[in-house]
């Protein structure tokens, strides 16, 4: 009777590992960058671009600490409606990327970002979803606040 009761008990955690286990493989982050900024910057051919950084700290504008995912935007640049952007390989419209320490990022192998709203003053509001070749995924909805650096593009 023992012996059939520990079998059953060790069957039980087991199965209950093995759930734990699959629950984490999905490896989807939800808000784990909770600190967002939207600023101007230059884009890869030296034209107008729109740079966000999602921060696990706060920050300040221009200075920012890995770990971090930047989006950089430079072709249709938002206006002030709401506007979808599509990541993927080859794009250099939209790039997008996660930063673990200085000078180890890696590029997003797709994703979207949707921006619900956009004020050029004071910030962005929006979501973003992010695909990594290792099968991680980031996911948050965010409101960007608006940092001002000085550029010279070109």
């Amino acid at each position: 009777m023992t012996f059939q009761l520990n079998r059953y008990i060790s069957l039980v955690v087991l199965s209950l590992g093995v759930i734990a286990t699959s629950a984490s493989c999905d490896r989807e982050s939800e808000r784990r960058f909770p600190f967002a900024y939207v600023q101007e910057d230059c884009g890869p051919t030296d034209g107008p671009a729109l740079h966000f950084y999602f921060t696990q700290k706060p920050s300040e504008a221009g200075k920012y600490i890995e770990p971090f995912l930047d989006i950089l935007i430079s072709e249709n640049l938002p206006k002030s409606a709401a506007q979808d952007y599509s990541i993927g390989p080859g794009s250099a419209a939209v790039f997008a990327s996660r930063c673990s320490a200085p000078g180890q990022c890696v590029g997003a192998t797709s994703g979207t970002l949707h921006l619900t709203k956009f004020d050029g003053r004071k910030g962005v509001s929006g979501e973003y979803k992010l695909h990594f070749k290792d099968g991680s995924v980031e996911k948050a909805s965010f409101d960007a606040t608006r940092c001002f650096v000085q550029l010279l593009c070109g």
